[in-house]
């Protein structure tokens, strides 16, 4: 009597998966290791950071490694979780093989989740030391300022940055000094004495052209009713001239407070992607990717 063929395939695969297994058994407990690690590298240099912060996970499970700590908070700083990456950098600025390093990425992993204010207070103190004593954080602290509503003095603040980066962080120095911004309250009284004027002050001219031609209008209206007799249509243009007319000095002032809102921006944008050219000042860390993982 022959044997089904499917009982032989279940048969063959079940000594497979035991011949599998046993190979397995023989791996010493350090090379499983070791291949978490190289595929928790592979991830990481692809960009899959959650991946790899679990690879990672599972090899310190079994044995520290300060290397691969700092890759995971490295790996949450790019995932731009800020705040379960300084936490991971804070707890390596001691009894680590990282310690300046992660000081460094800490105070970086501030900067980019903006909390500039955590950056300015802990430069308070330390803005006048001497040249040679200063570090990575002071120049993220002195960029901050740039952020902020309070700058401090100009040879203070360039004197901390490279000689090769003197005259950019300067001209920034100087900008956000100088910001042409807007005074609302300006913008309100000038569409208050002609329509449209304070959306011109903005530069906001399309609309401040058609704010004085609308309200012109609807004024012109008013009155050839009134001097014709029609006081019922007169009264309600009139009420119309009056809405547009609040509503343009209304206009104005917001219109002011968005230029403002817009010209802030696009100059932290250029700051930042100035910091983001530069590193932010860090080295670049040769050993995080090597060519084995195309990078």
């Amino acid at each position: 009597m022959s044997i089904p063929r499917v009982y032989i395939f279940l048969l063959l695969s079940f000594l497979s998966f035991r011949s599998l297994n046993a190979q397995s058994d023989k791996l010493s407990p350090f090379h499983k290791l070791d291949n978490i690690r190289k595929f928790g590298d592979f991830l990481f240099c692809q960009g899959d950071y959650l991946r790899s912060f679990y690879e990672y996970g599972n090899y310190l499970k079994k044995e520290n490694n300060d290397t691969l700590r700092f890759k995971i908070a490295l790996a949450f700083q790019r995932m731009k979780r800020f705040d379960e990456a300084s936490v991971y950098f804070a707890d390596m600025f001691f009894n680590s093989d990282f310690e300046n390093e992660s000081r460094n990425e800490y105070f970086k992993t501030l900067f980019l989740a903006e909390r500039f204010s955590e950056i300015e207070k802990y430069s308070k103190d330390n803005f006048y030391l001497p040249t040679d004593t200063l570090n990575v954080p002071k120049k993220l602290a002195a960029t901050a300022f740039l952020f902020g509503d309070l700058l401090p003095d100009s040879s203070e603040f360039v004197r901390l940055f490279p000689s090769r980066r003197y005259a950019k962080m300067l001209d920034f120095y100087k900008r956000r000094k100088n910001l042409t911004v807007k005074n609302p309250y300006i913008a309100a009284g000038l569409s208050a004495f002609v329509p449209g004027l304070g959306k011109i002050y903005t530069e906001n001219y399309g609309d401040g052209v058609t704010a004085f031609i609308f309200t012109s209008l609807l004024g012109y209206i008013t009155y050839d009713n009134f001097r014709a007799g029609h006081s019922f249509r007169g009264w309600v243009f009139a009420g119309l001239t009056a809405w547009i007319y609040a509503g343009n000095v209304y206009g104005s002032f917001a219109s002011a407070q968005i230029f403002n809102a817009k010209l802030r921006f696009d100059f932290k944008e250029e700051v930042k992607r100035f910091l983001e050219k530069v590193n932010y000042f860090l080295p670049s860390y040769k050993f995080l990717c090597t060519q084995e993982y195309g990078k």
